[in-house]
């Protein structure tokens, strides 16, 4: 048997959406200089933000790690409170080892601050892009500003500022297609295995990553017109995963995996199961999360169907500024705000309509196998993110920016062969959405930012002015300002069993998970913290409608409005 012969397919040309154009002449032919270009510019975009506090799930991932330290072959073997109750870790953490165990190493030497973790993790963000730098070198003939689409979505600088598993698992998927790619062209049997591993990783990094095997097997099969050796490969991540499940279901009574799929699909949500306003709001996700780099495929296509899309828009505004309401669900939106999130959702709705319909069009029109191969991998993100997760997030629609941005980039030459005389308006208007594209992407990751530190402050300011060795600290509320809480010497409050004296304090944040607000019977209000955050945009804040981590929180993946300080309620407990 000769891995050549079986895998090696007729050579033809990959980038069917770019003929007639030449390629792009910036540092053309000099490849090292580009990728190192890519890698520069993102570790400049993110290296201000490397001194962000722990925020949303970062927590959970670092518990892990330091159990890690103790117990290499039991990372979720401890005790969390993270809904209210101490419960095991294995019950409550949903994703995979791996994040924690990269965490584990990199901590061994360098400690668990947050400046070392968050520069560790610039490596696999690096990845990302110039992993779809090497994946639109084969697709499209500017592979450059496929990168710098997908370096600049909201989703993949937000998410390259935390230090959870979404990156690793894109930049493991990123270089395991580039490789799969490259193994079927050159008929290499180690390339196709090596990418084959690399799924598995992605998968053992978050388990989405599953769901390159089911992509690359599609792509294989239609791209060759047969079946082959090369899909004996993907018994590497299957048996792989599936040792996975038998270890972790030996170890805690449970396959981890199994455990996780069923959770993300059992738990209801409030905007509904498989309905309209779930579909709006995923659009909005998909739309808002992409930024404005949408606008460059928007720009490519006829006039009218920016006249479609300005109806869509119209009618999504007056329907929820008139009622209110997504699908007969009210918008949790604070009546002034109203208007906004009204604009936000139809705007960032047409642009989720945009991606999708970019897709598509791309697939029907050169249907080759490298189209519907990004056809399948962005429509099967946002169904999965927007109709099978429990939650919208936009965690879950980051795996799709590679894929949108490689599919713009395709998409771009047809500018230039429609409109050979109207270049310099065109690279005016191009380069209009360019800087959009940045600033929107930038904004929302500082606003981010922002959020994630005034929790770390508020922990430095309650532990400097409420604690006393005379009564205990305790507090509601997770996610960072749990980290630095816990950090300072306070107690999260279990619902079930603490016994809290007269006289200590209750710490309970307006703006977090798995709160509830004391009576007057046992406690009184003392004090309300403030701690400035930003100004003018907000990821989550359920008065203005975002919930980047979590739809339940908004219907938007980022808002814009008059953003109120971040509160703190300081209780004495009474009896």
């Amino acid at each position: 048997m000769r891995w050549e012969e079986d895998t090696k397919p007729k050579r033809s040309d990959p980038r069917p959406a770019a003929e007639g154009s030449p390629p792009e002449p910036f540092l053309a032919g000099r490849r090292g200089l580009r990728l190192l270009l890519l890698g520069g510019l993102t570790v400049l975009t993110l290296l201000p933000f490397t001194g962000k506090a722990f925020h949303i799930d970062d927590p959970m991932y670092i518990w892990a790690g330091k159990r890690i330290h103790v117990t290499p072959l039991d990372p979720y073997g401890l005790e969390v409170n993270w809904y209210g109750f101490q419960m095991r870790m294995s019950e409550v953490n949903k994703n995979p080892p791996l994040t924690s165990y990269y965490m584990a190493g990199i901590a061994w030497f360098f400690g668990w601050g947050e400046r070392v973790l968050h520069i560790a993790f610039l490596l696999p963000a690096i990845i990302v892009i110039i992993g779809t730098y090497l994946l639109a070198e084969r697709l499209c003939r500017r592979p450059l500003l496929a990168a710098f689409c997908a370096l600049f979505t909201p989703v993949f600088l937000v998410s390259s500022t935390n230090v959870m598993s979404d990156v690793l698992m894109l930049a493991f998927w990123m270089m395991a297609a580039h490789l799969w790619f490259a193994g079927l062209e050159r008929g290499s049997a180690w390339r196709l295995l090596l990418s084959a591993f690399l799924v598995a990783l992605s998968a053992l990094a978050k388990y989405y990553g599953m769901a390159l095997v089911p992509l690359l097997l599609i792509y294989t099969v239609a791209k060759q017109r047969r079946l082959t050796w090369a899909l004996a490969c993907f018994l590497v991540p299957a048996g792989l995963l599936l040792g996975y499940q038998v270890a972790t279901h030996a170890i805690y009574g449970r396959g981890l995996l199994l455990d996780a799929a069923s959770y993300a699909t059992a738990l209801p949500s409030q905007w509904g199961k498989w309905s309209v306003a779930k579909l709006l709001i995923g659009l909005a996700f998909a739309g808002g999360c992409i930024g404005a780099v949408w606008l460059f495929a928007l720009w490519t296509w006829p006039r009218w169907t920016w006249l479609v899309g300005g109806v869509v828009a119209g009618v999504v505004i007056a329907t929820t500024a008139t009622y209110g309401t997504i699908g007969g669900n009210p918008m949790g939106v604070s009546a002034g705000n109203v208007g906004n999130a009204a604009v936000l959702l139809g705007v960032f709705a047409v642009g989720g309509l945009v991606v999708l319909g970019l897709a598509v069009r791309q697939a029907v029109e050169t249907r080759d196998a490298e189209s519907w191969f990004l056809c399948m991998w962005v429509l099967g993100t946002f169904a999965f993110a927007a109709l099978v997760n429990w939650t919208t997030n936009g965690r879950s629609i980051l795996p799709m920016a590679p894929a949108v941005a490689i599919l713009i980039a395709r998409g771009m030459p047809r500018i230039r062969a429609k409109e050979p005389g109207g270049r310099a308006g065109e690279r005016a208007v191009l380069g209009a959405i360019a800087v959009c594209s940045v600033l929107v992407a930038v904004g929302a990751t500082w606003a981010d930012f922002i959020y994630a530190n005034s929790a770390r402050a508020a922990a430095r300011d309650i532990d400097h002015r409420y604690t006393s060795p005379s009564r205990a600290l305790w507090f509601e509320g997770h996610w960072g300002f749990q980290y630095y809480m816990e950090a300072k010497g306070g107690t999260a409050i279990n619902f079930s069993t603490s016994k809290a004296k007269p006289g200590d304090l209750l710490v309970v944040p307006e703006n977090n998970s798995n709160i509830h607000i004391p009576t007057q019977a046992w406690t009184t209000l003392i004090d309300t913290l403030e701690v400035p955050t930003s100004r003018w945009i907000a990821t989550m804040r359920t008065e203005l409608g975002a919930g980047f981590y979590a739809d339940v929180i908004g219907p938007l993946p980022f808002a814009v409005g008059n953003v109120t300080p971040e509160r703190y309620f300081i209780f004495r407990v009474t009896r």
